[in-house]
């Protein structure tokens, strides 16, 4: 698993274009998490662009093929691919939080009478906690897509499959069918819930349903990943 790990990192990371990319997402998600306002969408789209085609690049260019050859199984591989994931998503929320915490001591340095907001580590530290968390649930749905989808097909079926939830409270509501509308509440909790961290940091609902929820839908995702992935056939150069 661990030269998976590796794999992964030397895939996404010699990218000039992901590097580009993850520099400007670092600076997007610097700038309000300096104000203590969170890391804001730029840290959604850092994991984005870290998980889309984490499998599917491999099986399309035909590169799985070899690496399976190898005594390594199906499993290791694919959750070597994730903790890589996950490995990249932790340095860029760490990158982060040090640039926010430079244009905090810069902005007071540099203004004669600075009145903005003060750089809070506890506050940087909720928001990371907060972002890993969705990240790391946003990488196992992403992971399952990319089993059996091509290319950037991963992505957009979570972007699609996000609207379509998204949509269907409002819709609900303006049908005046509040069983479509509490449909979506409840799929909404159930296939991306989110962990209380407020309470969690407080000692308090660790073992609550929102805490259920969320390790329930992370498995369950990770666990269909793997069974598709090790149920299936591939070909060399699908793409």
């Amino acid at each position: 698993m661990t030269e998976m790990v590796r794999r992964f990192l030397r895939q996404k990371l010699t990218s000039v274009g992901i590097w580009i990319a993850l520099c400007l997402l670092t600076l997007l998600a610097a700038i309000p998490l300096n104000s203590n306002q969170g890391l804001g969408p730029a840290a959604t789209l850092a994991i984005l662009i870290l998980a889309a085609g984490s499998v599917s690049r491999d099986i399309g260019s035909g590169a799985l093929q070899m690496i399976l050859s190898r005594p390594l199984t199906r499993l290791e591989y694919l959750f070597g691919r994730y903790v890589g994931i996950l490995l990249a998503y932790s340095i860029f929320l760490v990158a982060t939080t040090g640039v926010a915490f430079v244009l905090g001591r810069l902005a007071i340095r540099l203004a004669t009478e600075y009145s903005g907001p003060v750089f809070s580590l506890s506050a940087a530290a909720h928001a990371v906690l907060e972002a890993f968390s969705a990240g790391a649930l946003l990488a196992a749905i992403v992971l399952f897509f990319s089993t059996f989808l091509r290319g950037w097909g991963d992505v957009l079926a979570l972007i699609i499959g996000s609207v379509l939830l998204v949509s269907t409270q409002p819709l609900g509501f303006a049908l005046n069918e509040p069983g479509i509308a509490r449909a979506g509440q409840i799929a909404t909790q159930n296939l991306y819930p989110k962990l209380p961290w407020d309470s969690l940091l407080q000692g308090r609902q660790i073992l609550s349903e929102a805490s259920g929820r969320y390790v329930l839908a992370l498995c369950v995702y990770l666990t269909i990943a793997a069974v598709v992935f090790t149920r299936r056939e591939f070909s060399y150069g699908q793409d």
